[in-house]
């Protein structure tokens, strides 16, 4: 799955020294590799963090979705270290704590983070889903993603005809 799509350009205009929180960075990165609205990101149980010798995955949809390096060790990292985790109900099954005890955090806090680093939540989503289409057949897209097959081949169109609309300069 590819990133620099969708995050060379943006990282580019940002700051050079950005101080952003490890839970921030882990919900920007499914954002950007695996096209989630972050109403799903935010919502995450940790049962659909699946452990395996061969690495990690994410059930994001009804086929796991491999979670490639070295954003495999950032959500490693993220994991062991949660946030919100001391409350009297124990352990949290949720990827993103939130700060009442059995919530998950709130997608809006995530959205104005990622938006003061400058980045488009939709359309970085739009163009993470429209590159994903173009290196993977769409229907796997859609089952490893929980996308329908309709939002899907709509990217895998507008995707595979990006000069149909290039107006031709005047002579």
């Amino acid at each position: 799955m590819l990133v620099h799509l969708v995050t060379r350009h943006q990282l580019s205009e940002a700051p050079l020294v950005v101080d952003v929180a490890l839970p921030y960075r882990v919900a920007g990165t499914l954002l950007l590799l695996y096209a989630q609205p972050l109403v799903k990101v935010a919502a995450i149980p940790m049962s659909k963090v699946l452990v395996a010798p061969d690495g990690l995955s994410l059930e994001l949809g009804v086929t796991p979705s491999p979670v490639p390096e070295p954003f495999a060790e950032m959500l490693r990292t993220h994991i062991v270290t949660r946030p919100n985790m001391r409350t009297a109900a124990g352990e949290s099954p949720w990827l993103f704590p939130g700060i009442r005890a059995g919530d998950h955090i709130h997608p809006d806090g995530v959205m104005v983070r990622l938006r003061k680093l400058g980045i488009n939540i939709l359309g970085a989503r739009n163009a993470a889903l429209r590159e994903l289409v173009t290196q993977v057949p769409a229907p796997v897209v859609a089952e490893m993603l929980g996308y329908s097959d309709q939002v899907v081949h709509r990217h895998a169109e507008l995707g595979a005809q990006p000069w149909d609309r290039y107006v031709v300069g005047m002579e």
